[in-house]
């Protein structure tokens, strides 16, 4: 199959694809930049490895004051996030291309999540 002399046809999904992949590589390779921060953090730290998650409100100021806490949990929130992203990104990119069926149902997969994670917390 091609378009002309000699050119290949053009997947529809290969954009979307190198999309996804980007947002999944990006997401994973902060995540684990933010863990070994904070391992290495904690590795210098007189208190030892941290055991406790940090909570969201704290996180700024605890960036700040380079706590390992803080870093390591910074790192799992990204990597939880990550996916959330990547389906929110594929919402977009299916809306430009003009793929309402996709849209529609990547919106749906996206409320699952969230609806999972806000039950999860009950």
């Amino acid at each position: 199959m091609s378009q002309g002399a000699g050119t290949p046809e053009k997947h529809v999904m290969v954009p979307i694809e190198r999309m996804v992949s980007r947002i999944l590589m990006t997401g994973i390779a902060v995540s684990v930049a933010l863990m070994a921060i904070g391992l290495v953090l904690g590795l210098f730290d007189r208190q030892g490895m941290p055991t406790h998650v940090v909570p969201l409100a704290d996180l700024p100021s605890l960036l700040r004051s380079f706590d390992p806490a803080a870093y390591l949990s910074l790192g799992l929130i990204v990597l939880i996030a990550t996916p959330f992203v990547r389906v929110l990104g594929s919402i977009i990119a299916f809306a430009r291309e003009g793929d309402r069926r996709y849209v529609i149902i990547t919106a749906v997969v996206l409320a699952v999540m969230c609806l999972s994670v806000l039950l999860g917390r009950a």
